[in-house]
């Protein structure tokens, strides 16, 4: 996101246009976090049709309505009086991996697939954006990983079922894959 900071002020510097002062995080911050002078750093950038970017002056005080990565431009959308995430329809799993994919960062699509107990029909996979990843080491190398994953809220009560303190599997997935597949389910 700090390129898209970056790309928005040199796009405006290079097509010559009138800039505006743009708001963006300078820290990865989480959702109902109130924003304070410090939390922002400033960027020239071309005004963008159909999104209101604001200003330091704007955000101050404001708080977040989701979690939003370090580098972000903060727009309209971005900003409450309180926090409303996750959103409607949503909820946050702690899912318990034995292992993590390599480079799996929040952001990402993952599909958490539970573990099969010994000869039991494979529990239903589902697919979920990943909000944290937090690794423990206990010093022998039996440290596990817990992934926090958003998931369809519909989904969340039997997913967890499913997992009944196993360790499952997550599979990194490309969003547009995740996306058509929601779209088919339907």
């Amino acid at each position: 996101m700090i390129v898209a900071g970056v790309g928005l002020g040199a796009w405006a510097g290079w097509a010559g246009e009138d800039t505006v002062q743009v708001a963006v995080v300078e820290a990865d911050l989480p959702a109902g976090h109130e924003l304070t002078g410090q939390d922002v750093t400033t960027v020239e950038a071309a005004p963008a049709e159909g999104l209101h970017l604001l200003s330091t002056e704007d955000v101050t005080g404001m708080v977040l309505a989701q979690p939003v990565p370090a580098g972000t431009p903060l727009v309209e959308g971005a900003l409450t009086e309180e926090a409303a995430w996750p959103e409607p329809g949503t909820s946050l799993l702690a899912v318990p991996v034995a292992t993590v994919p390599r480079g799996l960062t929040a952001g990402m699509t993952v599909d958490v697939i539970p573990s099969a107990p010994g000869g039991d029909p494979a529990p239903e996979v589902v697919s979920g954006l990943v909000h944290h990843v937090t690794s423990h080491d206990d010093g022998f190398g039996t440290g596990g990983h817990v992934v926090e994953v958003l998931v369809p809220r519909d989904r969340a009560a039997a997913l967890s079922h499913s997992l009944a303190g196993e360790a499952a599997h997550v599979a990194l997935v490309n969003r547009q894959d995740a996306l058509t597949g929601e779209e088919e389910a339907e």
